[in-house]
């Protein structure tokens, strides 16, 4: 059941993507940016074992994000992002706000539908301190070595997953260390990351598929 509910979420993200960038064109492609971070945010608590590995599922539309970045540069040049790193860092900043609201929400007694939301959050705070924080620096570690990358040789595929590889790994390292060592033993919290960290490689390999395919006109300035 997770190994559907992984897929499912991977075709989600792209399809909203490419759906949100279709209909309102570069809009669109913040819409898309605002969504897929208000998801990776809600699922970087949420762990799951897919092709037995321990995974946070934030991986993917944390990867959508980063592809949105990806195919505003191609498409819009690299002076436009600078605009995606206000708005991921202020949506972020919201839903973490958002996020610590509920966890002190209580239903009343006559609810039947409300879901108690107290506790959920109160022992992860540190996620909801660290990554709003993580995610500027690397979306704007990203475009920095993309363009560096970018300027060395021009093929899409190799400058997208070298850039992943290289920064996946710093945000990993500094994310899972920090936010899961107080919740889980300080290895299992290494192996989760290294895990989350292989398992976005191939996502990160078929979010390619969706940037090329809308990117095949390239502006990069």
């Amino acid at each position: 059941m997770d190994g559907i509910i992984f897929i499912v979420l991977i075709l989600l993200t792209m399809l909203t993507t490419f759906c949100l960038y279709k209909m309102l064109d570069k809009r669109g492609l913040y819409f898309a940016l605002v969504l897929m971070n208000l998801l990776a945010f809600v699922l970087s608590f949420k762990i799951s074992s897919v092709f037995s590995m321990n995974i946070n599922l934030g991986i993917i539309p944390l990867i959508a994000s980063l592809s949105i970045i990806y195919l505003f540069i191609t498409k819009y040049g690299y002076k436009e992002t600078n605009n995606l790193y206000r708005i991921s860092l202020y949506s972020n900043i919201t839903i973490g706000l958002l996020l610590i609201i509920m966890n002190y929400f209580i239903p009343a007694i006559t609810e039947t539908v409300s879901i108690n939301m107290q506790g959920t959050f109160e022992y992860n705070y540190k996620i909801l301190l660290i990554y709003p924080i993580i995610m500027f620096i690397s979306q704007y570690a990203i475009t920095k070595l993309f363009k560096l990358i970018n300027s060395l040789q021009s093929n899409i595929y190799i400058c997208v997953t070298l850039t992943y590889i290289i920064t996946g790994l710093l945000y990993t390292i500094i994310f899972y260390a920090l936010s899961y060592i107080s919740i889980l033993k300080f290895s299992n919290s290494i192996f989760l990351g290294i895990s989350t960290y292989i398992i976005g490689i191939p996502i990160t390999i078929i979010n390619l598929i969706l940037i090329n395919y809308l990117s095949k006109k390239q502006v990069i300035k």
